[in-house]
């Protein structure tokens, strides 16, 4: 890439200031700082401001999709990114958190009851859970922490619903995973609070 002038940079406090649930994030951040150093949710060194951008990062593919709602899946959320953060912004959701750590996936069941979230979480390796689920039977999938390999492509793929999306919030770049016709690829260059490094959003979306 080398017009680096137009990709669009974005502020992390702008973001949240959006949403009329910005108190409500804020105060899921301050749970999981609580919450880290007895299960080790996040790197022992991450501070608020931190975990106030990794927020706002979760909440980008919003700036770029127009309809994101529905029923929706996310792999390895860990402490509760993005879908935590994703359904405190956009209340009305369906989520399904699939995290195979059990510590980690016993504190977002309790977080999920305490914030009142229509979720569900389940302790479990995506590939296994998935197959308890009806094929085309997702709005759109996401997926931050975890590595995207074919498996974990093929199965996720195979779970959205026509014109679903599966939003992978880093650079695709594997190239022995074959992307179907029925798929297209879109990748989002942006900054976020410093023009050091841009960030990439690569979004599937199922086609008909």
């Amino acid at each position: 890439m080398s017009d680096f002038s137009s990709i669009p940079f974005f502020n992390s406090d702008e973001i949240l200031g959006r949403y009329e649930f910005r108190e409500s994030i804020l105060s899921f951040i301050d749970i999981i700082l609580s919450h880290n150093q007895s299960i080790n949710l996040v790197s022992r060194e991450t501070s608020r401001s931190d975990l106030i951008r990794i927020a706002a990062d979760c909440l980008i593919p919003l700036e770029f999709i127009d309809d994101l709602s529905g029923r929706f899946f996310d792999i390895g959320p860990g402490a509760g990114f993005p879908s935590i953060i994703y359904m405190l912004a956009r209340p009305g959701g369906e989520g399904y958190l699939i995290e195979r750590t059990g510590k980690k996936a016993m504190f977002l069941n309790r977080t999920v009851e305490l914030l009142g979230l229509n979720a569900s979480v389940i302790d479990g390796n995506f590939i296994e859970v998935a197959s308890s689920f009806e094929p085309h039977s997702f709005d759109f999938g996401l997926m931050k922490y975890v590595r995207l390999d074919k498996k974990i492509f093929a199965v996720a793929v195979s779970l959205l619903k026509p014109s679903g999306f599966f939003i992978y919030y880093s650079e695709f770049e594997d190239k022995r995973i074959s992307i179907p016709d029925s798929v297209s690829v879109d990748k989002y260059h942006y900054y976020l609070d410093d023009r050091d490094n841009f960030r990439t959003l690569t979004v599937f979306s199922r086609i008909f």
